[in-house]
């Protein structure tokens, strides 16, 4: 089944090719809808040909794509999702909320592996925490480092603004983490500043989505999320999830994590504070509205009579 082919790419994974490992990365992620592909349609979405997608499949030992599905056919639960209970005239969920329901069901499924574990260990233990993110997608490393930052001491946000990236590469160590973000089309800094982070033997976590074939090749430690093909737009739902699931893996395991959340409360309080509604009994007056005059809420000024 499913974990049998997962078993077989990833203790090959070294002996692959760049073209190869483009395949494997997206079968790892997208096993589920391997049913509904060809090896065209498997190949233009990894940009190989149909050819190199077949030869892959041989070298694993399968005579092809169909003798893939065959194995992975039977109790699928991809099958809830394609299916309408109420047949073809009934109601069905939109494409984009299939889409929205399949990333979030991926992300999910992430944190039964060996991956998980390591990377919820490896923010745990670490004396410092960097997060970077680029581009369109800035805003999501922007906001993971300011949810960890409630639970994990030493987190920050690198901006890169100094073009050095400086407090990420000089001021971390093998003991610290680098958190790097990025989504296709991919920031040339991404690639550059993991094989930096990698070189200098800083432990790294790459969150990014499945055409990334080479953040495998850096690190063990990468989560990456499907991509739908007929979107217009990435789905970033199932990124705050998975940033949502992975902060609160790293609060269980630190343990007093309420403790600190306290503790930036009461600093917020002194520092911007609150706003809190009054109570029903404090609540000033309304302001009494004027009386209209002649209940049409205006006084005409009478004219003066002409003088004769």
């Amino acid at each position: 089944m499913s974990k049998d082919i997962k078993k077989k790419l990833k203790s090959r994974w070294d002996s692959f090719t760049t073209a190869e490992q483009k395949i494997a990365s997206h079968l790892l992620q997208n096993i589920d809808s391997i049913p509904f592909e060809t090896a065209a349609s498997l190949g233009k979405k990894v940009d190989v040909s149909p050819m190199t997608v077949g030869r892959f499949l041989r070298n694993l030992g399968y005579a092809g794509l169909a003798e893939l599905k065959e194995e992975l056919r039977g109790g699928a639960p991809w099958l809830q999702l394609y299916s309408s209970p109420g047949g073809a005239q009934a109601a069905s969920p939109s494409e984009a909320l299939q889409s929205e329901i399949r990333g979030l069901t991926a992300v999910h499924a992430l944190t039964a592996t060996r991956e998980w574990t390591a990377i919820v260990d490896l923010l745990v233990h670490a004396d410092r925490v960097s997060v970077t993110s680029f581009h369109h997608g800035r805003f999501l490393g922007m906001g993971m480092a300011s949810l960890l930052q409630h639970v994990k001491p030493r987190t920050s946000f690198a901006d890169g603004l100094d073009g050095a990236y400086a407090d990420v590469l000089l001021d971390s160590t093998e003991h610290s983490c680098v958190v790097l973000i990025d989504f296709r089309r991919y920031s040339r800094h991404f690639r550059l500043l993991a094989e930096e982070v990698a070189q200098r033997g800083i432990p790294l976590v790459i969150i990014t989505d499945t055409p990334c074939y080479w953040a495998r090749q850096l690190t063990d430690h990468v989560l990456m999320l499907p991509i739908d093909d007929h979107r217009a737009w990435h789905n970033f739902s199932a990124a705050n999830s998975l940033f949502s699931l992975l902060i609160g893996a790293v609060s269980n395991e630190m343990g007093d994590r309420f403790e600190r959340i306290g503790d930036t409360t009461q600093l917020r309080q002194k520092f911007v504070g609150y706003v809190e509604a009054p109570a029903a009994g404090e609540r000033p007056p309304s302001k009494p509205t004027a009386k209209k005059a002649g209940g049409t809420g205006t006084t005409r000024k009478r004219r003066p009579s002409p003088k004769g």
